[in-house]
């Protein structure tokens, strides 16, 4: 009976493989005759440790922009009061919406674009309000004619007056220290807007009825949105 031996040596030299015995037997990496590089088993079969994959994780991920916050413009909206109701100024919210030509012109359905607390914008002066006076007649006409429409307003007073009431108990002269002014408790931002100069409560019963009307004349009575539904202005 006879024994054969094969050394693992003599079989790839018989068989011409294209790798020693040693790299066989190692499990090293292989080169071929050609001297490309092969991959062995033991690469292929290669997977990342969980400390390997926890750093693969911990990779930060960079955040998506926030969406722009854009608002419709509802009936009785004026610019003022939405830079308020979004913590903004009117000058902000002017500026972010350069299709807005006059400040205190804006429609019902409109979109605006609310800007960001540190978003930067290219400055737009808001233009200068212009206060019409009314044109004094120099014709000799009865007394009540001789009136224009907004002294006569200003010197009836009955929806002015009761308007004063219900938002500030009649005191024009008024000033609680909440943002609100006067006898129809302006905001700042409204009495100037409207070419009011100083602060509402420093100024006649008559400026500020005057005043009033040309905000209502922009806005409507939504200027005064609680007092004017409980009087049956809107």
């Amino acid at each position: 009976m006879y024994t054969l031996t094969v050394s693992i040596a003599a079989v790839a030299s018989s068989f011409m493989l294209p790798f020693s015995a040693s790299s066989l037997i190692n499990n090293t990496n292989v080169t071929p005759r050609d001297n490309k590089p092969v991959v062995t088993v033991a690469q292929a079969a290669y997977k990342p440790t969980d400390q390997q994959e926890k750093v693969q994780a911990a990779k930060p991920v960079e955040a998506a922009a926030p969406a722009p916050v854009v608002v419709t413009v509802q009936p009785g909206d004026y610019l003022a009061k939405i830079a308020e109701a979004h913590g903004t100024t009117i000058e902000r919210l002017y500026a972010a919406n350069t299709e807005v030509s006059d400040p205190n012109v804006i429609y019902p359905n409109q979109q605006l674009r609310i800007p960001t607390a540190d978003e930067e914008l290219a400055p737009r002066p808001l233009p200068q309000p212009v206060v019409v006076a009314p044109v004094q007649q120099t014709t000799r006409t009865s007394a009540a004619s001789q009136a224009p429409s907004a002294a006569t307003a200003v010197a009836d007073g009955s929806v002015w007056d009761q308007l004063a009431r219900c938002e500030s108990g009649g005191n024009w002269a008024i000033n609680t220290g909440n943002g609100y002014y006067g006898g129809l408790q302006f905001s700042l931002s409204s009495w100037r807007g409207v070419g009011g100069t100083g602060y509402p409560h420093q100024a006649s019963r008559e400026e500020q009825i005057a005043r009033g009307e040309m905000l209502r004349a922009r806005g409507g009575w939504g200027h005064w949105p609680s007092c004017s539904a409980k009087l049956g202005l809107r």
